[in-house]
Order: C-alpha cells, then sequence, then structure tokens
C-alpha cells in the first residue's frame, strides 16, 4: 500500500510538469504554424526564510499561570524521553517567554503531507497539553511532519521545562464494587497527586450495573414418563433460594432442561456399554436439570450453596432397579462395575456456572515526582 501511495504522489507530480508544458507550448492564437512563444522571465531563487515570530509558537505566553495548579504535558515527539509532566510553577514561569515550537512547513513537508493523506494517516499530533487543575485550557497541535511524531528535525526550545519533568505514568483501577467504584472517583478528583487528564471518562460516574450469575442446583432425577410441573417445582426453588439471596437479588427465572434418560457405562471408564454395537439405556428414570438465573449478585457463601445442595427438589432412588437391570440385562452380579450417565452434565451439588459481578474500570495518571 506504502508503494502505490507513493507511485500515485509521483503520478500527481509528473501530471502537473507534463500541464505546465502543454500550456507553454498553446499559448497563443492556436496557429500551428506560427505558435505565440511567452516571454522568459527571469526568476531569482528564493531563499527558505528562517523561522520568524509568526511560526515560533511560544505556547506558554498566554496562559494566565497565576490562576490555580498548572500541569503541563509534554508528549513523546517534543521530549525524545517518553510522555512527561510539569508541575513546577517556577519552572513552568521561567518558561513562559522562552519555551516555543517552530511550527514553520516546508514544501517537503505539505508533500509527505499529501502522501500521508492518500496513506490514511492522519497529518496532524497533539504536541503538548496545558492543565489547570484536571481542566485542559489549551493544547499544541502540529503536523507531523514539522514539529509531530513524523518529524525528522524539530526545532524546539522547552527551556527550563525538562530538567523539572517527570514521566507521565498511567494507571488503572478496577473495582467491583459501586461503592467502592464511587469512593476512588471522588478521590482521583480531589487529591492533587492524581489526574485524570486526558483519560477522563466521557460518562462520570458510570451507571451502576447489574451482577448476574447461573446457578444449577442438583439434578433433578424422576421415575422414567414421569411429568416434571413448572409451577410448582419453580415455586418450590424460590421458596428455597429467597432467603438466601443478598439485598436487591432476585430470581430473574427458572428453567427446566430435560435430558431423557441415562445410559449405562462402565464405572472405571465412563465409556457406554454397547449391545449389538448400540448404547444400552436405562428405562426407569429420566433426568432434568434446573436452571436458576439471578440479577443483583453474582456469587453465593459456601454455606448457602451447601444449604441448597442438601435440599434437592426431586432424587429419586433407583439403585435397586438399576441393580436388577444389569443382573437381568447385562447377566453381571457387579452393579458397581456400571453407572448411569445422563447426556449432559449431572449436578450433585448446587454449582454456580457463571458469574458476572459488577465491574468499573478506570484509568487515571499518578502524578507523585518520582524519587
Amino acid at each position: 500500500m506504502i508503494r502505490f501511495a507513493f507511485i500515485g504522489v509521483i503520478l500527481i507530480g509528473a501530471l502537473i510538469a507534463f500541464g505546465v508544458f502543454s500550456l507553454v507550448r498553446n499559448i497563443g492564437t492556436g496557429d500551428p504554424q506560427h505558435p505565440v512563444v511567452a516571454p522568459l522571465v527571469e526568476v531569482e531563487d528564493t531563499p527558505t526564510p528562517d523561522a520568524t515570530s509568526e511560526t515560533l509558537l511560544y505556547f506558554l505566553q498566554d496562559i494566565d499561570l497565576t490562576d490555580g495548579q498548572i500541569t503541563l504535558v509534554l508528549r513523546d515527539a517534543l521530549t525524545g524521553q517518553g510522555d512527561m509532566f510539569v508541575r513546577d510553577q517556577a519552572a513552568i514561569n521561567a518558561a513562559q517567554d522562552v519555551a516555543y515550537v517552530n511550527t514553520a512547513t516546508s514544501a517537503g513537508d505539505v508533500l509527505g503531507m499529501v502522501t500521508m493523506a492518500m496513506m490514511g494517516v492522519s497529518p496532524q499530533d497533539t504536541v503538548a497539553q496545558i492543565y489547570r487543575g484536571d481542566t485542559l485550557v489549551s493544547a499544541v497541535v502540529c503536523t507531523s511532519t514539522t514539529c509531530g511524531s513524523l518529524a525528522a528535525d524539530r526545532d524546539v526550545n522547552l527551556g527550563p521545562l525538562m530538567d523539572a519533568a517527570h514521566p507521565l505514568i498511567s494507571e488503572q483501577a478496577y473495582l467491583d464494587n459501586y461503592e467502592d467504584y464511587l469512593s476512588n472517583l471522588e478521590a482521583v478528583n480531589r487529591e492533587g497527586d492524581y489526574m485524570f487528564l486526558d483519560l477522563r471518562p466521557t460518562q462520570s460516574p458510570v451507571e451502576r450495573q447489574t451482577a448476574r450469575m447461573e446457578l444449577y442446583l442438583p439434578t433433578l432425577v424422576h421415575p422414567a414418563g414421569a411429568i416434571v410441573d413448572p409451577n410448582v417445582t419453580s415455586a418450590l426453588v424460590r421458596s428455597i433460594l429467597n432467603p438466601l439471596l443478598p439485598e436487591g437479588a432476585s430470581i430473574n427465572g427458572v428453567t427446566f432442561q430435560g435430558t431423557g434418560r441415562g445410559l449405562v457405562a462402565d464405572m472405571d471408564s465412563g465409556t457406554p456399554t454397547l449391545a449389538g454395537g448400540a448404547p444400552i439405556p436405562f428405562p426407569d428414570v429420566e433426568f432434568t436439570n434446573v436452571k436458576i438465573s439471578i440479577e443483583g449478585a453474582s456469587t453465593l457463601s459456601e454455606g448457602d450453596l451447601r444449604k441448597l445442595t442438601e435440599q434437592p427438589l426431586q432424587r429419586t432412588d433407583y439403585t435397586d432397579a438399576f441393580t436388577a437391570f444389569v443382573r437381568d440385562r447385562l447377566q453381571s452380579t457387579c452393579a458397581d462395575c456400571f453407572m448411569v450417565k445422563m447426556n449432559g452434565d449431572l449436578y450433585d451439588e448446587a454449582t454456580i456456572t457463571t458469574s458476572e459481578p459488577e465491574g468499573y474500570r478506570f484509568d487515571y495518571y499518578d502524578l507523585r515526582d518520582t524519587p
């Protein structure tokens, strides 16, 4: 893509040169035998102008440095040492009439900007920002090729600023409690050593999130063909679970997932036992999973999960029936050598399978002076 962009620029230049050549050839009346030739005009070489007061941007001169705490952010394009910040008011005051950035643009820079535009690259960089407190009051924007990130040779004078500069260090906080999030947000807004600067979130504070989780109760084991009444069972689930939920949490839904009859499997390997190449179903019982969606909480205590495990909704004991099945169908006296493997996940304990706690992240800067 870069090669094509470069070729495009060369072609544009060639077309312009050809247009100028054609224009000179055809000036006049249009008589091809006696063309009128424009008189030659001798043009003196124009020297490249030196930097003037119009191109030197003294970016601190128009800033009222007496009103509040000033924080100056200098980006890597200016420092060559990474992003830096300055809060030393004496250094900032001393640099007010000294610190400048040369914003002059040469013809080569214009060509470079055209090339970047064709490549979809932004031709401007923010190279410095001035904050009063944590509020932006001014920013220095340069074309990338003059004093921005792509400049080959910058004309910058930072005066005493670099001697008072420190690395600009970003931090990240992640909290799963809304009250803690608000407390930390207030601390960053209040404490002068921590600021958001350009990292300030667009929405502050964010709205409170809703914690969620999915909980499975012990799998229902019921006689084959028996119907699980969803209304009765759901009411029973709510009566058992609601007293265990934290304040503000609620049951959003109860879902029953029938998995049908189980298959006879080897106890050690768990692989289905085959007869004529096909798995052998155990016809006496069926399995149904109970999934509960909860809003306002993302976890339960071990004690609460244990209480839910100790209160299975329905667990039909099929030990004797399975022993007889193994003896009569499999012609084996070792019922313990086999098991009934259900189609899907069997839950012997109350299990949280999905947990989505509240999550609040914000980025900020640690502006404490480095040792």
